[in-house]
């Protein structure tokens, strides 16, 4: 699925379900009681840590963060608030790194790695501190299931097939903190650990990798509805 269908169709259930809880919640005296929905949006940095992206030799490994520069990603959630402190959530991601020239491992006279994307939807849950206050310690964590994308690289001007598209696990898990700029409003910080499983290699055993992890910086907006 493409994420702007994923993120679509993620609006919609989160504006059916927000107008169903407010009608359900009307008062005798006609006002509106808010419910505990929400959604969010976020942007991130999304460096690579670790794993490998290619095979190992004497000489040299073939590391992500070697191969992949510092990526850009998405994610959109809708929530629901528990209670207070305990919020639960169905999100989706995507992440885009651009590819690098690399030297060393298995091509030692250079190649070009293409663009990479991971795709994916997840189910999470986060804990918040301090909830009578605007500033808002919290921990989080989501998982979930990702489509990592096709990939080729290019060496003398011709693409070798490196890698297929392939379906993963995917876990994230990390601390932030949120300010509520109204009752409804509030915007947030955190720093994550992002894990993936490893993609599918066409080339084996040059191609052939492990799964990866990245430390994604993510900055985004809350509104409860």
């Amino acid at each position: 699925m493409k994420i702007y269908r994923l993120l679509v169709i993620t609006v919609l259930i989160a504006f059916e379900a927000s107008t169903h809880s407010l009608a359900a919640e009307k008062s005798a005296d006609n006002t509106l009681k808010m419910k505990n929905y929400g959604m969010s949006a976020a942007v991130a940095m999304v460096p690579f840590y670790g794993g490998a992206s290619g095979a190992a030799t004497p000489i040299s490994e073939t590391n992500y963060p070697d191969t992949f520069d510092t990526g850009i990603g998405t994610r959109l959630e809708i929530f629901y608030d528990r209670t207070p402190a305990w919020r639960y959530c169905l999100g989706g991601v995507y992440n885009k790194w651009k590819g690098k020239f690399f030297q060393g491992g298995e091509f030692p006279e250079g190649v070009q790695f293409g663009d990479f994307r991971m795709t994916g939807i997840y189910i999470g849950v986060k804990y918040r501190f301090h909830q009578g206050s605007p500033w808002r310690p919290y921990l989080m964590g989501n998982f979930g299931l990702v489509s990592l994308s096709a990939i080729n690289v290019t060496a003398d001007d011709t693409e070798i097939p490196y890698w297929k598209k392939t379906y993963r696990d995917y876990l994230d898990m990390g601390v932030g903190i949120e300010y509520g700029l109204t009752d409804n409003v509030a915007v947030f910080l955190d720093y994550r650990l992002e894990l993936a499983g490893k993609p599918d290699s066409i080339n084996f055993p040059i191609a052939e990798a492990t799964g990866s992890s990245s430390f994604p910086i993510t900055f985004g907006i809350n509104f409860n509805f």
